[in-house]
């Protein structure tokens, strides 16, 4: 049962992020735009090997964690992640202002950023830029 300081803090979170989305003025992505980018990344898990994110909230990056076994049953899925991030909480999609896929992953492991970049855009059109240490995929530009 939901307390009324529950749905009240919920609302409030829900606001603030709102609030953090009106300071951009390009909106890249959708919920729909998530779950196939989602479901491409976990296709794929073996070229995808790390991916980072940042929050519209704060300067903070996290990491995603996603690979061939990441299920994607239920009906939350349609618009956040839940624990599969290195914050451990709820994560909407929303609230992420880009990913970022980094060429080096340590001393013997690197990834591939020009396959990343073409297995995303197979299934639709995305804002990436790519350098010399990493792709990212853009959600919100100011």
């Amino acid at each position: 049962m939901r307390t009324k300081k529950a749905k009240h803090a919920g609302e409030q979170w829900k606001r603030e992020i709102e609030k953090e989305i009106a300071k951009f003025s390009q909106h890249f992505m959708s919920n729909s735009k998530w779950v196939k980018l989602i479901e491409v990344i976990v296709a794929n898990a073996h070229e995808i090997k790390k991916i980072q994110f940042k929050k519209i909230q704060n300067e903070k990056i996290g990491e995603l964690y996603l690979d061939e076994n990441s299920i994607f049953e239920f009906d939350y899925w349609d618009s956040a992640f839940e624990g599969n991030n290195s914050f451990g909480d709820w994560l909407q999609y929303k609230e992420i202002e880009y990913l970022s896929f980094p060429k080096i992953l340590d001393s013997n492991t690197t990834q591939d950023l020009e396959k990343i970049s073409t297995i995303t855009q197979s299934i639709g059109e995305f804002c990436l830029e790519l350098d010399e240490n990493e792709l990212r995929l853009i959600c919100y530009r100011k």
